[in-house]
Parts: structure tokens; sequence; C-alpha cells
């Protein structure tokens, strides 16, 4: 794998700054600066960095990249104004992001991984070979390169694009760190989901780290064997324990929860399956203003023979679930003519 010349000096985080730049930087002051225009000010390149002296910048030029992504190709849809960034990473491997507009929030939808190794069955990102994580620092370059690009503030980010988050643990939890901090992007924590399949020991890990952010279970089906088939790699974890799990770490973060459930036609779209959704949260102690079960009618793709519901059959399901009492969403596609829908992202991959 071709690896980078110089260091990529997102990857560093800043409470390791000073050590990292002790020998091209001696004031304290200095790394504070160099912080902000990292962060703060966003700035593209070294030579920005003003308040700088000049040699501080050139040796900053010589020893670290700013950037890691290679090129961008940006894609805006003519039906909602979402934009699908496609990034190519510096070992020529893709990346892909999403900017959703909205009158309420500048959300974005970020990868963790190139590729992914859970191979959901129903989203094409899963039929991509998992080849390596994102690091902390490609991670965040998705969210610096769109708030650059749109020249306006990120509110929202969801890590819920290429990849399996809990499966690059130590490099999510480092982004998040950067997200939150009022010295860093400043991105409100309630304003951040992460999205997972479901790895218990991990979901307990973040909860147990208070960060606060909301997570999001992709659940998609309502028992065990069932959802078996649409997620083959789902780390042999029961729907009962998820939920529990889910249950954890609502009370000890007294943040959010959201369930996600694709709605497949003719597979798990049924009264039966709403009732029996009903019934596990019931049971899990999940029905309450905290959480949101979330409907995501199927996109269609090119990599597998899954169809979207009919609507009766989707506002059918809605209503056996609102009269459980449980809040719910029906999620509208966006992006669909540029592939940056659910489950699309691995559509029409470089």
């Amino acid at each position: 794998m071709k690896q980078l010349k110089k260091a990529f000096i997102l990857d560093v985080e800043p409470k390791q700054l000073y050590s990292v730049l002790k020998p091209l930087v001696c004031e304290e002051y200095r790394i504070k600066q160099i912080a902000e225009w990292l962060y703060v000010k966003k700035a593209d390149s070294f030579e920005k960095f003003s308040n700088l002296p000049k040699d501080i910048r050139g040796n900053l030029e010589s020893s670290f990249y700013l950037r890691s992504f290679q090129n961008v190709i940006k894609k805006e849809s003519v039906l909602d104004g979402t934009v699908r960034y496609t990034f190519k990473t510096y070992d020529s491997h893709y990346v892909y992001a999403v900017y959703l507009p909205s009158e309420s929030a500048k959300s974005v939808c970020i990868s963790t991984q190139i590729g992914c190794p859970v191979s959901c069955n129903f989203c094409s990102s899963g039929k991509i070979k998992f080849l390596r994580n994102l690091s902390r620092g490609e991670i965040l370059e998705q969210i610096i390169h769109i708030e650059n690009d749109i020249k306006e503030r990120i509110s929202g980010v969801l890590f819920m694009g290429m990849g399996e988050p809990f499966l690059n643990y130590t490099n999510l939890t480092s982004a998040i760190e950067s997200i939150i901090s009022k010295k860093e992007l400043n991105i409100g924590k309630r304003h951040i989901t992460v999205s997972s399949v479901g790895i218990i020991p991990a979901i307990k890990n973040l909860a147990n780290a208070m960060y606060g952010v909301r997570f999001a279970l992709s659940l998609h089906a309502t028992d065990d064997k069932q959802r078996k088939k649409i997620i083959p790699n789902n780390f042999d974890a029961k729907i009962s324990d998820l939920l529990q799990a889910c249950r954890y770490y609502l009370k000890k973060t007294n943040s959010r929860i959201t369930v996600e459930y694709i709605l497949i036609k003719g597979f798990n779209d049924t009264s039966s399956d709403a009732h029996r959704l009903a019934r596990l949260m019931r049971t899990a102690d999940l029905i309450g203003p905290a959480v949101q079960v979330n409907l995501i009618p199927y996109n269609r793709s090119d990599k597998n023979d899954y169809e979207t519901p009919e609507q009766i059959a989707v506002l059918n399901f809605k209503k056996i679930l609102k009269l459980n009492g449980i809040t719910v969403n029906i999620r509208e596609a966006k992006g669909l003519d540029i592939g940056a829908a659910c489950g699309q992202l691995g559509y029409c991959a470089k």
C-alpha cells in the first residue's frame, strides 16, 4: 500500500500537538495558534497560517500534509440539493460523504472505513470489499472539506456513511472528541449520531465514555433468523440483547436512541413485523420520548434484487407503531438521483 511520505497533521490529536511539534515550534502559544488554524479557521494550506513566522510555516509544510485527499468529485441532486462527495485517498481508494441541507440544519453523513466488513445485503456499500479503516484525520477531513466547500458551518454529523463505525472505534472516538470540543470543530454532542449494526461491547464502551452523542441501532428485522438473512455478519448479537444495550446507553448518557428499520417489500414490512417490533421495544423498556424508530423504505441500487415497499405498507407499519406509543418517523430519501440516499453510497462507486 502506498504510504504518505509526510505525516498527516490531522491525525495528530490536539493534546499531542505540543510534543509532536516541539522540534519545529518552541513557543507553546504557537501550538495553540496552529490548532486554531487547523480546526477553527480550517485553513487549507500552511501558507495561510498568517500569524506564524515564515520559517515555522515552511517547517510545517516540509514535515506534514494538511490534507490527505487527492481530489474530490462532487455531485449535486437536482431533486433536493443533497451533495455527494467522492474523495480519493492517498492510496488511491474512494471515500464517500453526503451533505444534507435543510431549513433547520446543515448535516453531513460521513464514512469511517473504506469498504465495509459487515456486508449487509440491502446496502450497496456492503458489497464493496473492506480495505482499511479511515484514520482520525480522514474522518475529520470529510467534515472540514464540506464546510469549506459550502462556506457555512456544519451543524450535525451522522456516522452513517460507508463502514461500521464500531470496527474503527479508536479513530471514531478520537474524531468525536475533536468534533464536540469547543476549541476545535465545536458541533453540539446532541447533533452527532453514531449508527451501528450493533456490537454490544462497543455500545457500552461508547456509553461509558460519556461523550453524550446519540446512538442509532441499525436493526432492520424483528427476529434473529430474519436479521441474519440481511446482515450475515451480525456478530451473533441477538435482537433482545441489542435492545438491552440500547437501554443501557439511554440510561447511562441521557441521550437519544434511534432504531433504524429498512423496510423491504415482502420481507420485513408486514403488520406482523410491526407488532413484533413494538413488543420487542416494550420488553426492552424502549418506548418513550427519548427513543424514535426511523422507518426507511428501501432505496433501489444495482447491487441486489430487493424492492421498495408500497406506500400503504409503510403507512400501516407506522400506524401500528404509533398505536403502541412509539415515536416513529418515515425518513424521506435524499439524493436518490446521485446515489446518495441511505444504502446507496456504494452505488456507482468509482
